[in-house]
């Protein structure tokens, strides 16, 4: 293949992935990007290409966001759902599907970094999933706000400031009813089951997938930088 021919495919991969990120109106399969701050980027995989994100431009799902030091980005979902990602972040958007009158379902995976999510519980229709993973967890949510930090080592800490999160471990079939819960045998040994976590409450999952007790949590003492921040975002919308 000539080094024209490959010159030439490359840019119109470029162009082709810079063209799904347009900003466009809320459809049933997007979120659009609201508030932009820092290095923030989106790639079709998670070694790239990437391109600046910008306000406005509607993130589907497989992209995946990154955030440099600084950087921050809040998605607004079509329902009025809310995430946001802090520096040094990187996500997947897995599923992303909000039709008007049918059950959402959305899914992301955060790899490291912090993700705050402020989730709306759609009255008068279906309230589907809203799933957030991490290397060892899956936490579930239908109408609540809470903060998801993945640290270096993927262990998992959970904050809950509002409603109730259902937290159980990763190779929980995403979707599926109790049931439907599948444990390969290789790992049956960590086999836990769900944990409900309720307001101002807080769970750690070591980086062994082995999680601790929920415990009580003050958010006058453990509000940060970035706790406040979002607070005061939720608070204006």
């Amino acid at each position: 293949m000539s080094k024209n021919l490959i010159s030439a495919l490359s840019v119109l991969a470029a162009c082709i992935f810079t063209w799904a990120l347009v900003p466009a109106g809320f459809g049933a399969k997007t979120a659009r990007v609201s508030h932009v701050h820092g290095d923030v980027f989106i790639g079709a995989t998670d070694k790239g290409p990437w391109q600046p994100a910008k306000k406005g431009l509607t993130i589907s799902a497989d992209n995946f966001i990154k955030t440099g030091d600084p950087g921050r980005v809040e998605l607004t979902m079509p329902d009025g759902s809310v995430v946001r990602l802090a520096s040094n972040t990187l996500f997947k958007i897995n599923q992303a599907s909000f039709p008007e009158k049918e059950a959402r379902k959305f899914s992301v995976r955060l790899f490291l970094g912090k993700m705050w999510a402020k989730v709306t519980s759609r009255i008068g229709s279906p309230r589907g999933t809203f799933n957030a993973h991490t290397p060892t967890a899956v936490a579930g949510v239908r109408g609540t706000v809470y903060n998801l930090e993945v640290a270096k080592d993927t262990s998992t800490n959970i904050w809950v400031y509002d409603g109730k999160i259902g937290v159980g471990p990763p190779v929980l079939v995403e979707g599926g009813a109790k049931d439907e819960i599948a444990w390969p045998a290789e790992v049956n040994e960590k086999r836990w089951a769900e944990i409900i976590l309720a307001r101002l409450q807080r769970l750690y999952i070591g980086a062994d997938g082995k999680p601790g007790k929920p415990v009580s949590f003050d958010p006058a003492r453990e509000k940060d930088e970035w706790t406040a921040w979002n607070l005061q975002r939720d608070k204006n919308r």
